[in-house]
């Protein structure tokens, strides 16, 4: 009875759209065809919601004086089309987001960028690069005879306000679908895909706007900072443009283009 009262209930500006997208889901025990139709609204209602007005104070009061204060070096990049980070959590759509915790909005972890940056740093994709400067970088956790931490900072890329737009309307959450077209063969290798197999759309949540990425440096001299930051978002840009970060990169998702020095 009482998800039944709370059914009328839509989400307002100030709503937290990831305590809307997890706990708000009132048929999450639903096992009919009206279920895929509950996860469409659900999906609707999430990409209404604009980022609390709270947020913003946040960024520009808190989040940019802290990475000021650290000698953080940050860029903004801008999702070319749209990303998803955390598809693969836990959430009641069999699919997720990565969202802020205390404000509900998109973000990419900093080990996110960290890893996608290691992938890049080789010689094959970086000329010039040596094992050397991935072991300043990054640090070193495979041998433990010597193990050594890395001097590079990568934080979580805060989504920048009011920068999220499709369509028109100002959000950073885009109501998204993927469609599977063979299910029991995905399920059962027993089970050959047919042309009579229905597809089942599957509706999750991606991101749009423009992220801002931060590096830092610690027990490194400030003459020494500038080089291995511009080298650091040469191998992001790249790597961005190339990959994208994220899930579903293979299908366009992720992508970015980094812009100049922000902070």
């Amino acid at each position: 009875m009482r998800r039944d009262a709370l059914k009328g209930i839509r989400a307002k500006q100030a709503t937290h759209a990831g305590l809307w997208l997890d706990k708000f889901y009132h048929a999450k025990e639903a096992k009919t065809d009206k279920d895929s139709e509950l996860k469409h609204l659900l999906t609707e209602q999430v990409s209404e919601i604009a980022e609390p007005p709270v947020y913003k104070d946040f960024y520009e009061n808190r989040w940019l004086p802290m990475l000021k204060a650290c000698g953080a070096d940050c860029r903004e990049a801008e999702v070319s089309g749209r990303m998803i980070v955390g598809l693969g959590g836990e959430s009641v759509l069999e699919n997720s987001i990565t969202l802020h915790r205390t404000y509900g909005v998109p973000y990419i972890p900093g080990t996110a960028l960290k890893g996608l940056a290691r992938r890049f740093a080789n010689p094959k994709k970086v000329s010039g690069w040596t094992p050397e400067h991935s072991l300043i970088v990054f640090g070193n956790e495979k041998n433990q005879d010597d193990a050594r931490s890395g001097y590079i900072t990568f934080y979580d890329a805060l989504y920048v306000p009011g920068t999220g737009r499709i369509g028109g309307k100002q959000s950073a959450l885009y109501e998204d679908v993927m469609t599977v077209h063979h299910q029991k063969y995905y399920m059962d290798d027993n089970v050959p895909p047919a042309d009579w197999d229905d597809p089942i759309p599957v509706p999750f949540i991606s991101a749009t706007g423009k992220y801002l990425i931060a590096l830092a440096a610690s027990d490194m001299e400030e003459s020494n900072r500038k080089g291995w930051f511009s080298a650091i978002f040469d191998l992001l840009e790249l790597a961005l443009k190339e990959e994208g970060v994220g899930a579903k990169t293979s299908s366009g998702y992720g992508r970015m283009t980094l812009g100049k020095s922000s902070c």
